[in-house]
């Protein structure tokens, strides 16, 4: 009987930080830093140890915004690049038949590697160690951080108010497929 009430309590602090996540997140820039100091709160879950949940959001939060607004920036760049490169695609562009195939691979390269550096983050010396770690892709969790990712998306499209809450479980996905 208890086991399904420990289980449901770590489902809700799993919500609470994607909502910690999506608040820390709404000025744009800081998106990297409050998905990492998401990534670190389930990372010390994983290891056992239950510190107060907002405090250890807040201090991780305070610790990768420095490092965490320059990554956020770069990988909205290179996101639009490759929007555009689509949508440049959709109009007639050449290499209509193998570029969008090329793309979505591009796509999915950018999505891993920006989702593990910010699970990985608390764990190295800084974002740029953290972007090289990230760099060193293993097929088997790459894929279903794209299938984590390809599925918080989905949700968000199907119900917007899942972006509230969409954060906290992929933050547990990263994490799981980094270790």
């Amino acid at each position: 009987m208890a086991v399904w009430r420990e289980r449901l309590t770590e489902f809700g602090d799993c919500l609470q930080v994607g909502m910690l996540v999506c608040v820390a997140s709404l000025p744009v820039v800081t998106a990297a830093p409050a998905f990492a100091a998401g990534c670190a709160v389930v990372s010390r879950w994983r290891d056992g140890d239950y510190p107060p949940l907002v405090a250890l959001f807040r201090a991780e939060f305070r610790r990768q915004l420095r490092g965490g607004v320059p990554f956020t920036l770069l990988a909205l760049v290179a996101g639009l690049v490759v929007v555009l490169d689509f949508a440049a695609m959709r109009a007639g562009a050449p290499g209509g038949a193998v570029m969008p195939v090329f793309l979505a691979f591009i796509a999915a390269f950018l999505a891993v590697v920006v989702v593990r550096t910010c699970a990985v983050v608390s764990t190295c010396d800084g974002w740029v160690a953290a972007v090289r770690s990230a760099v060193r892709l293993r097929m088997r969790s790459s894929a279903l951080l794209v299938a984590a990712v390809v599925t918080a998306g989905v949700l968000v499209w199907m119900q917007p108010l899942m972006l509230f809450l969409v954060a906290g479980p992929l933050a547990l996905a990263a994490v799981g497929a980094t270790r």
